[in-house]
């Protein structure tokens, strides 16, 4: 069934985390399916798609701001529909109909391959088409993810959706709802099928991965069903990197550590969201380990993987954070020297049970305290980087600099980007770089001889 409307282009905007972008691949590869054909701008599609992001309150309100242009270009076309898909979505529902009565759908993040649903609707002349999350039992249509059209060296594949948490600031289980986890011959099936496709390195996905399927699937050998699901993808010729993101500090356990010794596709490079220094601030934030307990995970895999580059994301200005619970945070910035940190001010979202806490930090204190660890980190991602100079790192290509198309770039199995100067043809494939440069944000080098 032809379900374009009279124009065929699209434009997919996309907010947030690695889920939404994983969700815009999908809805680009459902688009491309049905005939459509990506726009080079905004300017030039007919269909524009905002996929957004509601963990901080500053991403909604631009994405708003950017439905509300589109609102005025509706007026002048005639052949125009826009909509927004993701957690936003989710957590304002038929509200941003109100808001911007000119939007013509509004998708969950669950309900995403109701695109093509919502395409014959629109073609039908309907609008404000509303998907919510509700009624839908899978966090995935598999039928979809098989006809991927949107091929890379890198994917990330979804093994869980929503998260069963319940951290105070974080309004991530509202959006996308309670922890669903997908069959593993399922995601096995996925890494298959996109290995044959040329992709080399997968990154298994989810608000929490190593929770996967705790509860429904039994340990064995001591190992979790997150350890188990990673031995299984690590024996799939073919991939040659494997990461996740993001695990929880609480379930980190000696069997995962363990993997990074024991499987060597498993990139040395960690995401560990600890939030925060404070044991007192963590209790308020129900995160449910302590600063020594993820001190101590950390230490381990340093001393298993001397060179493992390990990243984390921190709120600081949560409700209540005096002096001394940022000063902890602070030392603990030192004292595991990071190689990239997300510093975040805490931003209210209601709905969560730290909207209504008392002791609110005023926004000048909380700016303050994201400048000094930005500067901390500024020395520390710097020092990091040092490191590799002289060394010899094995880049997964990605695609050309946006600046200069006769430069290229990659990451290393530490997930250091890379820029050097090369032929295209080295794209989707692991180059030898010499590193001779490291800056606080990356590395640059030169192509070993013999690949030239």
């Amino acid at each position: 069934m032809d379900l374009r409307p009279v124009g065929r282009q699209f434009f997919i905007r996309t907010y947030g985390c690695q889920m939404n972008g994983h969700d815009s691949e999908l809805m680009e590869s459902i688009l491309l399916s049905y005939g459509f054909q990506p726009a080079k701008s905004e300017d030039t599609a007919n269909i524009i798609i905002l996929n957004t992001c509601s963990v901080r309150e500053q991403a909604e309100r631009k994405a708003i701001g950017r439905l509300q242009r589109l609102a005025r270009r509706k007026k002048s076309e005639e052949d125009f529909y826009f909509g927004v898909t993701g957690c936003m979505a989710q957590n304002l529902g038929l509200e941003l109909f109100h808001c911007v009565p000119d939007i013509d759908f509004v998708i969950a993040p669950r309900r995403i391959h109701a695109i093509g649903e919502v395409l014959r609707r629109l073609k039908n002349g309907e609008r404000q088409i509303y998907f919510p999350n509700e009624s839908v039992e899978t966090s995935e249509n598999n039928d979809v993810l098989y006809r991927r059209k949107v091929i890379k060296a890198s994917a990330f594949v979804t093994i869980a959706n929503g998260c069963n948490m319940n951290c105070a600031y974080c309004i991530v289980p509202k959006t996308r709802g309670r922890e669903i986890c997908r069959p593993m011959e399922s995601i096995l099936h996925e890494v298959q099928f996109l290995v044959e496709k040329g992709v080399r390195e997968v990154t298994l996905g989810g608000q929490i991965v190593n929770f996967y399927g705790v509860r429904k699937i039994p340990f064995k050998n001591g190992k979790s069903p997150f350890v188990q699901l990673l031995e299984k993808v690590h024996s799939i010729d073919g991939v040659d990197r494997i990461r996740f993101l993001s695990p929880h500090p609480s379930g980190f356990r000696d069997d995962l550590i363990d993997c990074y010794s024991n499987l060597p596709k498993l990139c040395p490079h960690v995401h560990f969201p600890i939030q925060s220094g404070s044991d007192r601030i963590l209790r308020a934030m129900r995160r449910p380990y302590t600063r020594q307990m993820a001190l101590k995970i950390l230490h381990k895999l340093r001393r298993n993987i001397p060179l493992m580059a390990i990243s984390t994301d921190l709120i600081v200005g949560f409700p209540g954070e005096t002096e001394e619970d940022f000063r902890q945070t602070e030392q603990l910035f030192s004292e595991v020297d990071f190689d990239m940190a997300f510093i975040f001010k805490y931003s209210l979202r209601t709905g969560t049970q730290a909207a209504v806490m008392d002791n609110q930090i005023p926004e000048i204190v909380s700016e303050e305290r994201n400048q000094i660890l930005l500067k901390k980190l500024a020395v520390t991602s710097y020092r990091r980087n040092r490191l590799f100079i002289d060394s010899r790192q094995p880049v997964l290509v990605e695609a050309p600099s946006t600046k200069d198309p006769a430069v290229l770039w990659g990451y290393t199995p530490h997930h250091k980007k890379v820029f050097f100067h090369g032929p295209r043809k080295l794209i989707g494939q692991i180059a030898d770089i010499k590193i001779s440069k490291a800056t606080t944000c990356a590395l640059s080098g030169t192509l070993a001889d013999e690949l030239v």
